[in-house]
């Protein structure tokens, strides 16, 4: 039995890939409501695959995934769908559909076969696509749009889904530099304003350190280690993870460690 304390709870999680070898071994740790957590690591350290298991989009060979005390394989599709949403790295489709009607899918959860979709549904899409700027792409096809536009609409999909866990797999990756920040600012507000909790990948660790409340760094499936930016990101576990031995820095604003490899 999971914490009651904790909304999301990760015990002895292992998996892999048709008996190959795990990709992901032992994880552990708890999170409770309105963080962001950030998720490093080098390519192929298990970061993507560990969302999917926290999605339910993989279960684990070993272990258990509790969200709100609840074990997530025994929760229905449609209750995960409720509860946690997905923003993927890949954002590129191959329907002809638009943006809009891309945000308004992320209320089939809520949509009745009997009753249909509500006005409700469609303020809270529209809401959705006002707060992540892409309201000006609402007519636009999805598939004529840019990298970082397409981001921006899966962001307002996946916040017109109204869930209460967050997952972003790298999702700044297309965003300008702008963007970035500004859909970070929207994502920290949300979060305070709506006790929402977000678990997001990051591939830059300065991004990272300046998002996330706490980080989790992830070595060959392994947690190497799990703490505040400042616990993190020093040069001891940057080597050991990355092979590397960078240079760190105070971030003159925001007084976390930025990294120079």
């Amino acid at each position: 039995m999971a914490n009651q304390h904790h909304f999301l709870t990760l015990k002895e999680v292992c998996f892999s890939y048709s008996g190959d070898r795990e990709i992901l071994s032992d994880i552990n740790f708890s999170l409770p409501k309105a963080e962001l957590l950030g998720i490093i690591g080098p390519n192929g350290s298990g970061k993507t695959t560990l969302l999917n298991v926290i999605s339910g989009i993989l279960k684990p060979n070993k272990g258990e995934v509790f969200l709100e005390n609840k074990n997530l394989n025994h929760l229905s599709i449609e209750k995960i769908a409720k509860k946690i949403s997905v923003v993927p790295q890949n954002t590129w489709v191959t329907f002809n559909f638009k943006a809009k009607e891309v945000v308004f899918m992320g209320r089939m959860p809520y949509i009745s076969r009997i009753k249909g979709e509500s006005l409700e549904d469609y303020e809270i899409s529209r809401e959705a696509m006002i707060k992540t700027h892409s309201l000006s792409l609402s007519e636009n096809n999805i598939q004529e749009i840019s990298g970082g536009e397409r981001q921006r609409v899966f962001l307002a999909k996946a916040l017109a889904q109204t869930p209460q866990l967050l997952l972003l797999d790298e999702f700044t990756s297309h965003l300008d530099l702008n963007y970035k920040y500004e859909m970070l600012n929207l994502l920290k507000n949300t979060l305070k304003k709506e006790s929402l909790t977000i678990i997001s990948t990051f591939h830059d660790l300065n991004l990272a350190s300046i998002a996330s409340d706490r980080l989790l760094l992830l070595n060959n499936g392994k947690i190497e280690k799990m703490g505040t930016p400042e616990e993190v990101l020093n040069e001891e576990n940057l080597h050991r993870a990355y092979k590397a031995k960078p240079i760190l820095i105070n971030h003159p604003l925001f007084n976390v460690p930025q990294v120079i490899m």
